[in-house]
């Protein structure tokens, strides 16, 4: 792999998405407005993100030119998502996030792109729809042989966490995900501010925060700062 251009590339797909049935469509509405709301957070960080849409019924990808940057995209992502609910039905997606370098780069769809990431993100999101552990809905694949375990036990550990996430939760870590504080948590969420720490404390924001803390401080000591300015990326 060339470190220098490495980019990250999350391929996904909603979660039993027949059973949402005429909530089908506003839930692909929501992920796009999402994906928006993770472009502008990302683009005060100087990372850029390309979005396929949907294709292939419920897939879709996401590419981002800081790829230490994929961790908190695909928590941001599921925990909008997890606030959702249709019934007894959580709304959820299955992220396969694939790091590495880029062959092919076609801004105007991405889904054409090609390359070692996009092909790393679409085998880790083939290996969860044939995992018999159906709860697993996150896999990291690189092409540091080295660093696959610990991502394998940071993609486990956090899937546990969020599978007990509540509506209330999931939309307080999203926040959080955001740098709000617990003050302003509350005042979105229209809570007093011990209710929106208890909720934060109960779902693990601190394990959220170091957990991704850890991710960004691996991907920077193996790859090579981005040029934003390529256009390419």
């Amino acid at each position: 792999m060339t470190t220098q251009g490495a980019v990250a590339v999350i391929t996904g797909d909603l979660v039993k998405s027949r059973n949402l049935k005429s909530k089908r469509t506003s839930t692909i509405n929501n992920l796009n407005k999402i994906v928006e709301g993770c472009r502008k957070y990302l683009a005060a960080k100087n990372c850029r993100l390309s979005y396929s849409g949907f294709y292939r019924g419920d897939s879709f990808q996401i590419a981002l030119s800081d790829p230490r940057y994929a961790l908190w995209t695909a928590l941001f992502l599921r925990s909008r998502l997890l606030q959702d609910r249709e019934k007894e039905i959580r709304v959820d997606a299955r992220l396969g996030l694939g790091l590495g370098s880029v062959s092919s780069w076609v801004e105007s769809n991405i889904s054409a792109s090609d390359g070692e990431a996009f092909q790393l993100s679409g085998e880790a999101l083939d290996s969860l729809k044939s995992s018999k552990e159906k709860y697993r809905r996150l896999r990291i694949c690189s092409p540091r042989q080295d660093q696959n375990e610990t991502f394998a036990v940071i993609s486990s550990c956090l899937d546990a966490l969020i599978h007990r996430w509540t509506p209330e939760q999931a939309a307080a870590i999203s926040l959080f995900l955001q740098d709000k504080t617990q003050d302003e948590i509350s005042r979105v969420l229209k809570i007093r501010q011990p209710a929106a720490q208890t909720r934060l404390q109960i779902a693990g924001h601190y394990a959220v925060r170091e957990t991704n803390e850890y991710f960004i401080k691996v991907l920077a000591h193996w790859i090579i700062e981005p040029d934003i300015n390529n256009p390419k990326i």
